[in-house]
């Protein structure tokens, strides 16, 4: 019999790949969506609205639940009680870090992937970010501008629902929003005195529901968001763009398939993929006439340096040499942390009503000059705090006992900490391969990292924390440190710049469509197209880029560029 083809299929199920499956499956295509672990299900796996101490091990989860698993390491915040389900988590694939390197690489197995769990947090990328290079002379441009995106983020934002307000700031465009998350007593606090140090704290764009949208409820302000939202109140592909795809009856999805490669014909194009069934485990193909790749950043990589082949013996679309270069991140740490001392005495309020986003203070260094300060281009810091469910500072204050307790209450609506989100710039040493030695336990050679953070990055860090102690002072605050060094690499899921798109075939991976310029048939829609970091979250902007991604890919199916199944 001959095998069945689809239309296309789209690897991963997380904020482009549901996006992908949702507008293909929506404009008539049959297409196969493939998902490395077991279908999300909030029923099961999120905590509804359980305390701590209503769970088992507390919130931790149980101390042996990765015994014999191949990365023992769990995943801080993402991963704890409330969401490690059905083995949500990917323990079983390890990966290798070159010597030096100390990347953190967390994920996700389950379908929606990461963005179950994201941070919402939701600006627009600016020309600011697209024609960097043209300002400060580092690196490469995007090949798209500002007026050629603007369309797409506006379908995003309509469709995801996005809290915010008008700002007028060159950093970040303004778009199209519902009513932002309301302030508390401390955000006005952080904001005057931000004022007084020429820094702006203001509404986050975040993809969080104040008022009902497309069918979804409004946010109720449990305040447990990244794990996992139990009513579909911020933006998750569980609850959004999977359902969307499955009514149109055009949607398969096989769950559980770890993608090893992408097959190609005789020519090199692309003719489908081959998974390895988790249960069997036994390696399986499907065949399509679209292939688009969006199971994150550096696992879509990872896949094309494993598809290698006669025509293609360094990885497919890789004529370049640039596929897995230009690994990007955002440096994350904590600038400054303590408390206001006004605050004192006041009555414990359930504020916590984000969990980690309601106002940020977005990029204002270098904005007149591309030179102003020591470093080019800029960051951006999230500041927050409050009556949070657990008191996290009890590792920043002394004490013991019962005067540690009394501590710990008497500060508890007091205190607030601060984020700095620094972007990386591309660098020749920053990258991933193939690891010529080790093996997962399905038999696929692992994704090895490379990567050390740079001297730009580490003067924001450093810029970031005088920042904090000007603002402390000017908040009438007192302040109890800062982190001795960043978090580690990986740490904000944010990587960008292994699949780079750009004009030139000889120096991108991708057309500015993210369509292979080697093998017109592969698509890629997530963050590795995007050629460098911005001081924004990736996200959005992964669901824009997908947007246009796919509606070009459907002009080409028009116009014969592709042919049905």
């Amino acid at each position: 019999m001959a095998a069945k083809v689809y239309d296309a299929i789209v690897v991963g199920t997380g904020a482009g790949g549901g996006t992908a499956m949702k507008i293909l499956c929506e404009a008539g295509l049959q297409v196969c969506a493939i998902n490395s672990g077991p279908r999300m299900d909030p029923d099961q796996d999120y905590r509804g609205h359980r305390q701590v101490y209503d769970l088992k091990y507390r919130g931790y989860g149980d101390p042996l639940r990765l015994k014999g698993k191949a990365h023992q390491e769990p995943y801080s915040v993402e991963e704890s009680e409330y969401s490690e389900g059905r083995d949500l988590f990917e323990h079983d694939v390890a990966y290798s870090n070159a010597p030096g390197t100390d990347w953190y690489w967390k994920r996700c197995k389950a379908t929606g992937g990461k963005a179950n769990f994201w941070g919402r947090s939701s600006a627009r990328f600016g020309d600011i970010d697209f024609k960097a290079a043209d300002l400060d002379g580092f690196g490469e441009n995007w090949p798209v501008d500002y007026a050629e995106i603007s369309p797409w983020f506006s379908k995003a934002e309509r469709y995801m629902g996005v809290a915010s307000t008008i700002q007028n700031r060159p950093s970040n465009p303004d778009g199209e929003y519902l009513p932002p998350i309301p302030w508390r007593c401390i955000d006005y606090i952080i904001q005057k005195g931000a004022e007084k140090i020429g820094v702006p704290y203001l509404p986050d764009r975040c993809a969080q529901l104040t008022v009902a949208h497309n069918g979804h409820p409004a946010c109720h302000y449990c305040g447990n968001c990244s794990r996992g939202c139990d009513v579909g109140s911020f933006f998750s592909p569980t609850w959004f763009t999977i359902p969307d795809a499955e009514a149109t009856k055009n949607l398969t999805l096989l769950t559980n398939a770890i993608v090893r490669s992408v097959i190609v014909d005789e020519d090199g194009m692309v003719k489908g993929v081959a998974y390895v069934d988790r249960a069997t485990p036994k390696e399986v193909e499907v065949y399509a006439k679209v292939v688009v790749l969006a199971a994150s950043c550096v696992e879509t990589a990872h896949i094309m340096l494993n598809s290698k082949s006669r025509r293609w013996p360094t990885g497919i679309a890789n004529s370049s040499g640039q596929l897995g270069r230009n690994l990007c991140e955002h440096l994350y740490g904590s600038p400054g942390y303590g408390y206001l001392p006004r605050l004192l005495g006041q009555p414990a309020t359930p504020d916590n009503i984000a969990d980690s986003t309601v106002a940020w203070s977005p990029r204002w260094q270098n904005l007149k000059n591309p030179r102003e300060e020591k470093f080019i281009r800029g960051y951006s810091v999230y500041i927050g705090g409050g009556c949070g469910e657990f008191p996290g500072y009890y590792g920043q204050i002394e004490g013991f006992g019962s005067g540690f307790k009394r501590d710990i209450k008497r500060y508890y609506p007091t205190s607030i900490g601060a984020l700095i989100q620094a972007p990386t710039l591309p660098s020749p040493t920053n990258y991933v391969d193939i690891d010529p030695e080790k093996k997962d336990i399905f038999g696929i050679p692992q994704l090895r990292f490379h990567f050390q953070w740079g001297q730009n990055e580490l003067l924001m860090w450093e810029h970031s924390k005088q920042v904090m102690v000007d603002l402390f002072k000017a908040m009438g605050g007192e302040m109890w440190g800062f982190d001795d060094e960043p978090n580690r690499p990986g740490t904000s899921l944010h990587e960008t710049g292994v699949c780079r798109f750009g004009n030139d075939p000889k120096t991108s991976v991708t057309n500015k469509w993210a369509q292979t310029h080697d093998v017109p048939n592969l698509y890629i829609c997530d963050a590795s197209i995007f050629p460098s970091c911005t001081d924004k979250t990736t996200t959005m902007p992964i669901v824009a880029f997908t947007m246009r991604t796919c509606d070009h890919m459907l002009d080409n199916f028009k116009k014969g560029v592709h042919n049905r199944a």
